[in-house]
């Protein structure tokens, strides 16, 4: 997928965001419940497996030619997966959080982009295998 646009968040929303990892260490990957997401409007939710997310409020990370503070992983199940690609059972979306400079939308969300998840944007049950040792 190309560039993407972004969405602004309020402060409380990117705060919000922040807090899912605020007590793990910088960039390790951890699992959320869905509902503390819920109103940010990511892909897919009917289909959601899981959702992935890490981050560092002190040290940002290059990510889709941005500063990102946090990164979302959406892992959804592909209900109509195209045969002639050869596409797999599941779909995995990111999402980076950067911090920009303003008042009233401190935050900006970008995404879905199909690369730069933990696993293929294409995977299967053997792709998973990776996030067992991250629990």
């Amino acid at each position: 997928m190309g560039k993407k646009h972004g969405k602004p968040l309020k402060r409380e929303d990117g705060e919000n965001i922040l807090k899912l990892f605020k007590s793990k260490p910088e960039w390790e990957p951890t699992e959320v419940p869905w509902d503390s997401i819920r109103g940010l409007a990511l892909a897919r939710r009917e289909d959601t497996l899981a959702i992935w997310i890490s981050g560092s409020t002190s040290n940002s990370q290059l990510a889709q030619g941005v500063n990102a503070i946090a990164g979302i992983d959406v892992l959804t199940i592909e209900t109509n997966p195209n045969i002639q690609k050869n596409e797999s059972p599941g779909n995995a979306y990111h999402y980076i959080l950067k911090k920009i400079n303003n008042k009233d939308f401190p935050f900006l969300l970008l995404g879905p982009f199909d690369e730069g998840t933990i696993i293929p944007h294409w995977f299967d049950d053997k792709d998973l295998d990776v996030y067992k040792n991250m629990e």
